[in-house]
């Protein structure tokens, strides 16, 4: 069933008086009911995700337990469990970069006893993702891979001549 059996049969029972039909929350109710019972790619009916049935059986009851979204730019979000079900406990509006925060594709790090994706641990340390990445595929700890000072690059005379390299190197003859 599509979305479309979810409007026509509501419509057709009167059960859509709320008056929000062509509106942004109702319509991702309406995508959220489909994502689940109409897996296209299996990334929800193999993980077992469903819509809680008290959103099932009513737009009013999710409407009263998300209300808007709070701007354009949030959609509904599993969270805090992306694992879990679209259900009041674990649902909420969220801006783009924190969905991509929240999927099964990111990884987690642990530093402290707090435990953040790759890519917050970047902006809260100021080490660069890759430079992160590099340290752990190492063998380096999280602990460690976040917390040690990124060193300074030796071998690098011309940064502080304000030349750049090739000009430094034409101006000592091409010899280092």
């Amino acid at each position: 069933m599509g979305l479309g059996h979810y409007f026509s049969k509501g419509a057709m029972m009167g059960k859509f008086k709320h008056g929000m039909s062509n509106t942004r929350v109702f319509k991702t109710w309406l995508r959220m009911i489909d994502r689940c019972k109409n897996d296209r790619q299996g990334t929800y009916g193999k993980r077992g995700i469903t819509v809680c049935q008290r959103w099932l059986d009513s737009f009013e009851a999710f409407y009263q337990d998300m209300g808007d979204p709070p701007s354009p730019g949030h959609s509904i979000d599993r969270y805090p469990d992306n694992d879990g079900n679209y259900e009041p406990s674990n649902c909420r509006w969220a801006t783009k970069i924190q969905q991509a925060r929240n999927t099964s594709r990111n990884t987690i790090l642990t530093m402290g006893g707090k435990s953040k994706t790759l890519a917050e641990w970047s902006e809260i340390t100021g080490i660069k993702e890759p430079t992160i990445c590099v340290r752990l595929a190492s063998g380096w700890s999280h602990e460690r891979a976040l917390s040690e000072p990124i060193q300074a690059r030796v071998g690098t005379p011309w940064k502080d001549s304000g030349m750049s390299r090739s000009a430094w190197y034409r101006a000592r003859g091409g010899a280092l």
